[in-house]
């Protein structure tokens, strides 16, 4: 700081000084007019005298009345925004000169216009002269379209303020920064932060220039010009090496923290068992499984650079979709948006496995009493029943079927001679028609039924859910369950009412002939399914059916699975992945870490038990304990996110970065504005970089990048559903979008505590935010910062 300032600078403090003590007087003077001009007071005071009002002067007292409500109606119809507020009125001064005309504008939350204020305050984010501030900057010529008219001007002067309780405390401008102590103005000797610590910037050991710039490196490190992966093979430690080159079959557990390599192991790993046994794991019968497109996208784009060819990464919820619809053709295509989180719960819980399990078993039961029934009454019924005892082990669709064809003499059970007598005949139509009219036609809706059963008979939720999960949802989490699943129970049948309807079937085809997209055709009365619903029915399906089956009728089957963010797949989904392996040479390669859990509807909190449910063995590989992605600031910050719930002990980076930037701002305004000088700073010297803004709500996103745009900000994408083009360039999304991806900085634009308090949900949101930087790291936030992030030292 400097002892003293020059006249010319203590001038400009002043100026700023004056302005402000006149900006606050006229808004107190504005608060006071409101206040006099409130007439409600006056209002229900007539109204008061009614009572005590002689007779002949109640129409006068009505008359009044009357003419004070008008005008506090048109006073209410033309009043403005609320005013700004007087202790942090503004953010920034702007001086602009406009066709020989000079004039002040500030920059604030709120816009006011008045005869009392020296000059006026517009809403930096709708006041179309504000894009003038964000876009050029002091002694720039500007011409710009304002409105329905294109204007030229010059800005004279450009100020950045912060007013703190009244008071201005700092003041930016093309001069330098200058700091109010408490007793007197200073001059700050520290510039203003920009991005640094790039690729061969990061690495220097004398490199302590705190987050005095952002980037200033060419942030390369382990990056092509398309972000794609280089292949590292000759950099594999000999930990990951040890778990690329582990035996082919069971079940490889590969975790790690984030950015230890987890997604380049278990890559690596299947291009290794592709490139040892290709007779074995070819094109066909191995498949990457992810949950979301952008890491699909990305893996498809690397395994040609490591020799596999023609190999794309399949996303979940689309495959199981598909495989679902292929097989229940009759059940809606359209999903809900708008799930309880306990029914997504429920369904992705490890007990639905036991409990439908359970359920199908039940049903053979029946099935078996049910032919008991009725062919103990005829001679050759012991017969059909014997039959029915020697197919026991097959699964129960089958079984019927097989019983069926063998009672019609199409088909042989052991060295039993068919019963194939008029009785029997008449007694299995009878049976048939009465129990399974579906058998042959469309077995699948015995998995229906089941499903059905299960979420629509409340006793039978319930108990299950006690028996096999006790205590792990309560009671009024049931009724929400039950509740939801009937009510998309009946929609369904509705629908089904609907379809012999003359008039439904006209509105379809205007929809169709209008092409109105299926899941926008009468949304309210339209059945849809949960997401979750696909795994559930398919799970079912392999129970009761057999295994999946592609069109052709061959079976579905992979010979390697790789499944990658693994933390965020439930039971349910590990199960039925599981069964498209070799039952007795499974392959599967997990990766993932459990401190980067954000899917809703996962319960389990560790790696038992999420697997345990599959009744294999696992081999739960030592974690990976190096972090490659991430600088050791970062890291050290991830673990202080994560706290005492991470299950990564052991965890370190390979090499030191710039210190983690940490930026409070009273208002929304003032941290765009800050961020768009950052950002322009950064793409004129390291126009190869990649950045994320991330937020944790779209909603931030949006406010985020509507202001970057504002400002012109070159090279800027809003990404909204993982639609990354991994190249160069400035992207604004919110923190889920990025799950598995790594850029070279990162800012969390709104880290504070309401956004991110200190629930467990919030810790692993906030872990996944600050982990996707590979160089450095920002934290920006508006008012109190989240409670996870550590307090500032000294």
């Amino acid at each position: 700081m400097s002892a003293s300032l020059a006249p010319e600078l203590q001038s400009v403090l002043d100026e700023e000084l004056s302005l402000l003590r006149k900006v606050q007087q006229g808004l107190l003077t504005l608060t006071a007019e409101e206040d006099s001009a409130n007439l409600y007071h006056d209002i229900i005071e007539l109204r008061d005298s009614l009572g005590e009002a002689q007779r002949q002067d109640v129409p006068a007292i009505m008359a009044q009345m009357e003419r004070l409500i008008l005008i506090t109606h048109q006073q209410d119809k033309f009043r403005k925004t609320p005013l700004p507020d007087v202790n942090a009125p503004y953010f920034a001064h702007m001086r602009i000169r406009e066709n020989g005309r000079v004039r002040d504008l500030l920059l604030g939350s709120r816009h006011s216009l008045s005869r009392h204020l020296p000059c006026p305050i517009i809403d930096w984010k709708n006041a179309p002269i504000s894009k003038v501030f964000y876009r050029y900057r002091e002694g720039d010529e500007y011409v710009e379209q304002i409105g329905e008219r294109e204007v030229e001007g010059e800005v004279l002067l450009r100020r950045v303020l912060r007013i703190n309780e009244g008071q201005l405390t700092q003041v930016v401008t093309a001069e330098g920064v200058f700091l109010w102590n408490g007793s007197k103005w200073e001059r700050s000797e520290v510039n203003l932060p920009q991005l640094e610590g790039g690729g061969g910037v990061a690495m220097r050991p004398d490199y302590a220039t705190a987050a005095d710039q952002f980037g200033t490196g060419s942030a390369t490190l382990g990056y092509q010009a398309d972000k794609h992966l280089q292949e590292i093979t000759a950099l594999i430690d000999p930990q990951q090496f040890e778990a690329i080159t582990h035996p082919e079959s069971g079940i490889l557990l590969i975790q790690g923290g984030a950015g230890s390599g987890k997604t380049t192991v278990a890559l690596h790993r299947l291009a290794y068992l592709m490139s040892k046994q290709p007779g074995y794991f070819f094109t066909n019968s191995v498949m990457p499984v992810v949950f979301g497109p952008a890491l699909a996208n990305y893996i498809s784009k690397v395994l040609p650079s490591l020799g596999v060819e023609d190999v794309p990464a399949k996303i979940y919820q689309q495959w199981v979709s598909r495989q679902r619809q292929r097989l229940f053709q009759k059940l809606p295509r359209v999903y809900t948006e708008n799930t309880p989180v306990a029914a997504i719960e429920l369904k992705r819980h490890a007990f639905v496995l036991h409990w439908f399990a359970e359920e199908v078993a039940s049903r053979v039961q029946d099935f078996g009493e049910e032919l008991e029934h009725h062919f103990s009454g005829i001679s050759e019924g012991q017969v059909v029943l014997k039959a029915w005892e020697q197919l026991e082990g097959t699964l129960w669709v089958p079984r019927m079927q097989h019983l069926g064809r063998w009672i019609q003499g199409r088909d042989r059970i052991g060295k039993l001679q068919a019963a194939q007598t008029p009785a029997v005949l008449r007694c299995w139509e009878k049976l048939v028609e009465e129990l399974i009219p579906e058998l042959e036609e469309a077995p699948e809706q015995f998995v229906i039924q089941v499903w059905d059963d299960c979420l629509i008979r409340k006793e039978t939720l319930v108990s299950a859910a006690q028996r096999f999960a006790p205590g792990e949802f309560s009671e009024g989490e049931l009724e929400s369950v039950w509740a939801w699943a009937n009510r998309q129970y009946h929609k369904r049948l509705e629908a089904e009412r609907m379809r012999n309807d003359f008039a439904w079937k006209r509105l379809q085809q205007e929809a169709e002939q209008e092409q109105v997209a299926p899941q926008l055709r009468f949304q309210e009365e339209q059945p849809m399914l949960d997401e979750e619903d696909d795994t559930l029915l398919l799970l079912l399906y392999q129970m009761a059916i057999g295994p999946l089956r592609r069109k052709q009728g061959k079976l579905l089957q992979y010979r390697h699975l790789l499944v990658d963010e693994a933390q965020d797949f439930s039971p349910t989904e590990f199960k039925l992945l599981l069964n498209l392996t070799p039952p007795k040479r499974p392959s599967v390669t997990l990766a993932g870490d459990m401190d980067q859990r954000i899917m809703a509807g996962r319960r389990h909190q560790n790696w038992t038990e999420a697997l345990g449910a599959l009744e294999q063995n696992v081999t739960e590989l030592e974690p990976l304990r190096i972090g490659y992605r991430s600088t050791h600031e970062v890291m050290e910050l991830a673990r202080a996110v994560i706290g005492e719930y991470s299950v990564n002990q052991d965890w370190e980076a390979t090499r030191h970065g710039a210190p983690i930037g940490q930026f409070v701002f009273q208002e929304p305004g003032a941290l765009v504005m800050f961020l768009v000088e950052a950002l322009e700073s950064l793409s004129i010297r390291e126009p190869h970089a990649s950045v994320a803004v991330l937020t944790r709500h779209p909603e931030t996103a949006n406010a985020i990048h509507e202001g970057l745009v504002r400002a012109d900000v070159s090279n800027l994408r809003r990404i909204r559903d993982q639609e990354f083009p991994f190249t160069p360039g400035i992207e604004v999304t919110d923190v889920a979008q990025t799950k598995g991806l790594e850029f070279d900085y990162v800012v969390v634009a709104d880290a504070d505590a309401q956004t991110y308090p200190s629930d467990l949900r919030s810790r692993h949101l906030l872990y996944v935010a600050v982990t996707r930087a590979a160089h450095q790291l920002w934290l920006l936030h508006c008012g109190n910062p989240s409670p996870l992030l550590p307090k500032p030292q000294g």
